[in-house]
Formats: C-alpha cells, sequence, structure tokens
C-alpha cells in the first residue's frame, strides 16, 4: 500500500541524502520516472527482456543496497535496484513480469512531467532546496523545454559515482520482489 502522499521536496531530499552528487538532470529523470514510469524503456517485451538479461547477468549481487527507492511523490512508482535484487533471486522472471505489468498500469502525462519539474524549480528559486545551482536548473530547464521534455540518462557524475542499475515498477509489486511468491 502506498505510503501517505508527500511532497515533491520531501522525495528529492531523500534522493539527495542517497545521491549528494545529483544534479539537475539527475532529480528531471527521478520526476519523469515518478510519473512516466518504465515504459518509454520498453519498445518490445522481447527487446527489454534481452536487455533485462544483459545487465542482470553483469550485476554483482549486493546485499548492502537499498532492494526499492521510492521515486513517485505517493509512492506509488519504485526503482529496484538490480544488485541488491539480485542478491535476493538468482532470476529475473519475477522482475520482468512485474516491470511489463507496472508498464501497462501508468498512463502518465508529460504536462504532469513538467508541472512537478517547475515545482522543483520553484523550490529551488526560493531557497527551499538549497543543494542545487539555481543558474544550472535554469539553464536545464531552457533545454527541457526545447527538447518537449524528454526521457533522459543520468548525469555522468551520477553514473560514475553510483554506477545505477535498476528497473521501475509500481508499489504493488514490491511484496512480490520481497518474497519472491506469487499473491
Amino acid at each position: 500500500m502506498p505510503a501517505k502522499k508527500n511532497s515533491l521536496v520531501d522525495l528529492v531530499e531523500l534522493h539527495f541524502n542517497w545521491y549528494p552528487f545529483m544534479e539537475a538532470r539527475d532529480i528531471y529523470k527521478l520526476i519523469y520516472q515518478g510519473v512516466m514510469g518504465p515504459e518509454h524503456l520498453i519498445t518490445s517485451s522481447e527487446e527489454f527482456f534481452r536487455r533485462l538479461d544483459e545487465e542482470f547477468e553483469l550485476a554483482i549481487p549486493n546485499r548492502d543496497e537499498r532492494l526499492t527507492e521510492p521515486v513517485s511523490c505517493d509512492h506509488t512508482i519504485f526503482r529496484v535496484n538490480l544488485r541488491a535484487y539480485k542478491y535476493r533471486h538468482p532470476r529475473f522472471t519475477l522482475l520482468f513480469k512485474s516491470i511489463m505489468e507496472t508498464a501497462q498500469g501508468i498512463s502518465g502525462e508529460l504536462n504532469e512531467v513538467r508541472f512537478l519539474w517547475m515545482d522543483f524549480v520553484r523550490a529551488c528559486e526560493a531557497g527551499v532546496l538549497k543543494d542545487f545551482i539555481l543558474e544550472n536548473i535554469l539553464e536545464f530547464t531552457t533545454w527541457l523545454e526545447k527538447h518537449e521534455y524528454p526521457a533522459v540518462h543520468h548525469s555522468e557524475i551520477y553514473r560514475q559515482r553510483y554506477r545505477p542499475s535498476y528497473r521501475i515498477i509500481s508499489h504493488q509489486f514490491i511484496p512480490l520482489l520481497e518474497t519472491g511468491k506469487r499473491g
């Protein structure tokens, strides 16, 4: 069951505590994933399965990494960290099914992405979120507007520091992933 509605500021602060080298692009990616879910990554189920299989094969199991991290303000959409998942499950079949079902159940709108991004910008302008350089935020906002709020990759520093390896799922599948059993 999802947690009570939290604010975008709470979500950003949570992730910034975990990942202090986050840049504007990484916050935007967080917002985008929380609204749009995994669907933008799935051009075909076969291709998605193949890419997940390749990444899962290379993942080194890690029991100390968080299994899940919320990416939506209402905690209904999560990242599942593949290294933590692989520590608990030697195969990814259940994860694959959960991702595909999540993609079918989310119908995010770019207008919501824009709205949440502008909430983030306003929080930075008001000094509520002080860990970001406002000039960089405004420059990235101009880029987002020019490119009509596309899906993006993590920043280079984020990729180097944290080696992100995760997939997006709905909160309803988390108990299945934690136990490995279908309800």
